[in-house]
């Protein structure tokens, strides 16, 4: 009995693959008709998902595994939002190398990642930026009476904080 169970995750899983490889061969040569009408690609890659649901140990590497077993073949970079506190957040943007790429990525909506059902959303490149750049905000406490912004803004700096405002 538990042969035939496992034969039959398997034959899904097969037939998932499948479903995933003939929905990808179909969009490359619907994005590569559009791409050609354009007048050839855009200059600058605004092919972006937002992964939610995400569980709050997931790391940039497991994100990459699970996006290239899913047969996305040009993962970049991947940005894991974080909350108030500075804890991951349970969502993530990535950016993926093609059209096609993102049309395969998408494939991925409801599929599980670990323990957990994942959500893949089509975002534009603005979001991406936007969480990139989230501000922290810190607090210093038991500082002696003498220490003044620039002693404040030295220390972080040398501890590789980029800006202070």
């Amino acid at each position: 009995k538990k042969d035939s169970e496992a034969k039959e995750r398997k034959e899904d899983r097969d037939a998932k693959e499948y479903k995933i490889d003939e929905e990808a061969k179909e969009n490359k040569e619907d994005g590569v008709a559009k791409e050609n009408k354009r007048g050839g690609e855009a200059k600058e890659n605004n092919f972006c998902i937002k992964l939610s649901g995400l569980a709050r140990k997931a790391t940039q590497a497991e994100i990459f595994d699970f996006l290239s077993v899913g047969h996305v073949k040009q993962v970049g970079e991947i940005v894991i939002t974080v909350n108030g506190k500075g804890k991951p957040s349970g969502d993530a943007f990535v950016k993926v190398g093609s059209n096609e790429d993102l049309k395969v990525a998408l494939c991925l909506n409801d599929t599980a990642f670990g323990n957990r059902r994942v959500e893949v959303h089509q975002v534009d490149l603005a979001q991406l930026e936007k969480a990139r750049k989230h501000i922290f905000c810190i607090k210093l406490s038991c500082l002696s009476r003498k220490v003044t912004e620039n002693d404040i803004s030295k220390f972080l700096s040398d501890g590789n904080v980029k800006q202070v405002a």
